[in-house]
């Protein structure tokens, strides 16, 4: 558990640095001046700067090590969240975002590039309470801008704040990571490359669809679930913190609790079971008449989403061929379909409102349970206890795990 802890530090501070500007999406449209349409816009090129950048995260891994390129990401990152504090126009957040983009997928599949080296080296299990910690994080982060906006704290000094402590914080977390998690991964000489991309399978889509429908609905809550609140049952900054950190939270506690349910049921019984979840805690929250109901119902929808993305990447590494190749080759396909569903919420919620936006949703978590068998192992494998890894992207022995 220390061993997690300490690389969880890593795991929290990406999930820290992002809560505290998406809680204050409504004094961000506000101190730009923009409407729901434009922000999808400049939200559209987060996943932009992942999808560039997914392709070359393995052989900079293969050149500096796993936690190397996990760390520096973590810096850029925590760089963007002061560049969004001074943006003064939609454009320049646009491209700070690009650039988070960027820092973000770097940390994703470098952080859990480095736990999936240290697993296989040290024989322990530590990714699903690493994922954990960014839940954990996430809850920390909306709670803390919710505190900041409750004080009126200008939006530009708040996240200022955040941003430096997040660089300083970077040189304190390099040092606490695992010295297997700096080695890098030493291939035959002479032996011929993995090539940079993977083409998919169908098996690798179907997952990747899988994956994708719960995960829609999760991105939606985190981009717009604030604002939504604020619009619909206008409670306190404080109290719409706190019932937005409720989703992090149990997903947190999912997370935690992730490896024991992974070891005694079928991926796909969990998978059918977390849309089922989802989709009842999204229509409580889409049609809650009191800011405690929409609370649980976050709650609830936080424990739905908790498993379905890292029992996707687990068994995206299972399939045939190069894991690690695999699984960035699902980071891509999932993050080409996000492309798409910043500016489509931001379009829906501009013409029809946000409750509109987020029942747009519900025909991708049904999705998701469609698809669940897409997460079972190989037959082979059914006796075997399945692993769990988590959250957007990993490498190990060249198993790569990817949010």
């Amino acid at each position: 558990m220390f061993t997690a802890l300490r690389i969880g530090t890593l795991y929290f501070g990406s999930s820290f640095l992002t809560a505290n500007w998406l809680t204050r999406m409504p004094d961000l449209l506000a101190h730009l001046g923009v409407d729901k349409a434009t922000m999808g816009l400049a939200l559209f090129l987060g996943p932009v700067g992942a999808l560039v950048t997914a392709p070359i995260a393995g052989p900079l891994m293969d050149r500096f090590a796993a936690a190397r390129v996990g760390v520096w990401g973590l810096v850029l990152a925590a760089m963007m969240v002061l560049g969004i504090g001074l943006a003064g126009h939609w454009t320049i957040l646009a491209a700070v975002l690009f650039f988070a983009g960027v820092g973000n997928t770097l940390f994703e599949i470098g952080g859990n590039a480095g736990v999936q080296r240290l697993e296989t080296t040290s024989g322990g299990k530590y990714m699903a309470q690493c994922h954990g910690y960014w839940s954990l994080g996430f809850v920390c982060g909306a709670l803390s801008a919710g505190l900041f906006g409750q004080f009126g704290v200008p939006l530009v000094w708040h996240l200022a704040t955040v941003g430096a402590l997040g660089i300083v914080a970077c040189g304190g977390i390099a040092r606490l990571l695992p010295q297997p998690m700096y080695e890098r991964i030493l291939r035959p000489v002479g032996g011929a490359k993995p090539p940079l991309f993977t083409i998919p399978s169908l098996s690798l889509v179907g997952l990747c669809i899988m994956a994708t429908g719960v995960t829609l609905a999760e991105g939606a809550v985190y981009d717009w679930g604030t604002l939504f609140l604020r619009e619909r049952l206008q409670p306190s900054p404080f109290w719409t913190s706190a019932a937005y950190g409720t989703f992090p939270l149990t997903m947190f506690v999912g997370r935690v609790l992730g490896d024991w349910f992974r070891a005694r049921y079928r991926a796909s019984s969990i998978v059918r079971v977390c849309a089922t979840m989802t989709a009842i805690g999204l229509v409580g929250f889409i049609f809650s008449p009191h800011i405690a109901i929409s609370g649980l119902s976050l709650a609830l929808m936080g424990v739905g989403v908790s498993l379905v993305m890292p029992i996707g990447v687990a068994a995206a590494g299972d399939k045939p061929g190069d894991a690690a190749r695999n699984v960035a080759a699902m980071s891509m396909i999932i993050t080409s379909i996000f492309l798409l569903a910043p500016p489509g919420v931001g379009f829906v919620a501009q013409h029809f409102g946000l409750t509109a936006a987020f029942l747009m949703m519900l025909p991708f978590v049904a999705m998701s349970g469609v698809f669940a068998r897409e997460a079972d192992p190989p037959p082979a494998d059914l006796g075997s206890q399945q692993k769990i890894v988590g959250g957007p992207a990993a490498v190990g022995d060249t198993k790569i795990s990817t949010t």
